[in-house]
């Protein structure tokens, strides 16, 4: 099990991600990398920098990270504080938004996530951020944990959702029509994150109606 005195050192996340040896040596100054070491760059958030500056700034970004992250128990879940985005924690790092949960375990073990994997929780929480409650797994084991533990429950059958597949129909269509989402999640007694997952089409994926991507505009009448 995985504590936060065993989080690898920022050298060692640092050259494990990718970002160090192989990425920066084709940079060097020199026809021997290792005679020019004080020359090698990375490219950290789209610029290429020594690599002193860059272990500093992704020593910053890993403290920053873990500011957001409630640390408890080795065995209690760790909730992302932070932004979130469906119910899991976004955090940006090198250049992009990250799951706070996939990063939690970069940050831990160095490991970066392969595209092919997925970020699997073993505790069921989302917003956890635990790295002994975490792993980058392959898609089939995710989803067959998944419907092992019940969750592959869709829609009205989930029993943490007051909507059904109607009330869903009717927001996409009152969307697309204007409605505002503050006005969609007060009459549905929803939250608006929940209300703009469901008019973009990020959640009840077996529902049709209109998919509203684009912001609503209205033409005031002349006076």
């Amino acid at each position: 099990m995985r504590n936060m005195a065993e989080i690898a050192p920022i050298e060692q996340i640092f050259d494990r991600m990718g970002t160090a040896r192989n990425r920066v040596r084709k940079h060097s100054s020199g026809p021997d990398p290792e005679s020019t070491v004080i020359d090698w760059r990375a490219t950290v958030n789209g610029t290429r920098t020594p690599i002193s500056e860059s272990i500093a700034i992704i020593a910053t970004k890993v403290t920053e990270f873990w500011s957001n992250v409630e640390i408890k128990s080795p065995d209690e879940c760790w909730p992302w504080n932070g932004y979130t985005e469906d119910g899991y924690g976004k955090f940006y790092f090198d250049g992009a938004m990250r799951g706070a949960h996939e990063l939690a375990v970069t940050f831990t073990t160095g490991e970066r996530r392969d595209p092919s994997l997925d970020t699997c929780h073993s505790c069921d929480n989302p917003p956890c951020c635990n790295p002994s409650h975490l792993r980058f797994d392959t898609r089939l084991s995710n989803v067959t944990e998944m419907h092992a533990r019940g969750r592959g429950v869709v829609g009205s059958m989930s029993a943490a959702t007051p909507l059904t597949e109607s009330d869903v129909l009717q927001i996409r269509i009152r969307r697309a029509a204007g409605a505002q989402h503050k006005t969609l999640a007060d009459d549905f007694g929803v939250s608006v994150p929940c209300i703009s997952a469901i008019v973009l089409g990020k959640n009840w994926k077996h529902v049709g109606g209109p998919i509203t991507n684009r912001k609503i505009t209205r033409t005031r009448k002349a006076s």
